[in-house]
């Protein structure tokens, strides 16, 4: 098909969706809905703070039906994809691993629920050089962030960060990272260690 032909084609269908009364799927994707993740997620993230987000694990993926199940908390959500959906840190849906964090934003369309995009949690190996045990943090620690020339970050939401975290630690939330860097990676010349709920 000649590519000329492309444009004035999109654009008689935008027209017969008009005369037909037919919202188009771009007006459903921005609408504005309300977001459902999992408590693992929200260790984390603050997908309970943003729009359009499911947040969960992934249990089956259907080729067949265009559909994903979703595991949140106890529940489960099934969302439908087609070739529009972008796919984030998988070559394909069906590679997804089972038992997968997957984040899903979301729009619905005739009651049903599709996927814009999703993106997989990405798998996170951490050279052991770049690792450093309780122990080192412990003594780090008691010399205090001037004599042991080392900053504390911890990674987790603030929210967790008030409910407790590791004496000398500053809130470094890895949303707001580039936010936060300027203020607090000050000295150039400290060691960075950071925490989380897991692997930061």
């Amino acid at each position: 098909m000649p590519r000329r032909l492309i444009l004035p084609m999109c654009l008689a269908a935008l027209v017969a969706f008009l005369i037909a009364g037919i919202t188009p799927l771009t007006s459903y994707a921005s609408e504005k809905l309300p977001s459902k993740s999992d408590q693992s997620c929200l260790k984390c993230h603050d997908y309970d703070k943003q729009e359009n987000v499911l947040a969960g694990k992934l249990k089956e993926v259907s080729v067949k039906a265009n559909c994903l199940q979703l595991q949140i908390d106890k529940g489960m959500d099934v969302i439908l994809f087609d070739e529009s959906t972008v796919l984030k840190n998988a070559p394909s849906m069906p590679e997804i691993p089972k038992g997968e964090s997957v984040k899903i934003t979301y729009f619905k369309k005739d009651g049903k629920t599709f996927a814009k995009e999703v993106e997989v949690k990405k798998g996170l190996e951490v050279p052991k050089e770049q690792l450093i045990s309780t122990e080192e943090v412990e003594k780090l620690v008691a010399k205090g962030p001037k004599e042991g020339k080392y900053i504390l970050l911890d990674s987790r939401p603030a929210n967790m960060f008030n409910e407790g975290h590791i004496p000398t630690a500053a809130s470094m939330p890895f949303f707001a990272f580039d936010k936060l860097a300027e203020k607090l990676l000050t000295d150039k010349d400290a060691l960075q260690i950071y925490y989380c709920a897991g692997f930061s």
